[in-house]
């Protein structure tokens, strides 16, 4: 199956200000063969985490939800930190 990416414009325009992703970064570090997947946190949807690296060499964590398979809605997208980063270099 093929997937594909969505994200809300006003989001993304915020996420662009506030942690200067762009969308072509988040698609990339979905190619990412060491990234990973958890579930996150989410009370009214299931949410899940994706930790990539970029091409561009950014560890990225994004949130997104798959509900609208075989779309997955990005929620945001910001630098991986902390237990993050340990994590996938730890794998």
């Amino acid at each position: 199956m093929d997937i594909g990416f969505v994200w809300d414009e006003t989001k993304y325009q915020t996420v662009i200000k506030q942690h200067n992703v762009n969308f072509y970064e988040v698609v990339a570090a979905f190619d990412d063969p060491a990234g990973y997947e958890t579930p996150g946190l989410a009370e009214h949807e299931d949410r899940w985490l994706w930790i990539g690296r970029t091409p561009w060499d950014r560890l990225l964590m994004i949130v997104y939800t798959d509900q609208d398979l075989p779309l997955l809605r990005i929620i945001t997208a910001f630098d991986a930190e902390g237990r993050w980063v340990d994590e996938y270099y730890g794998r």
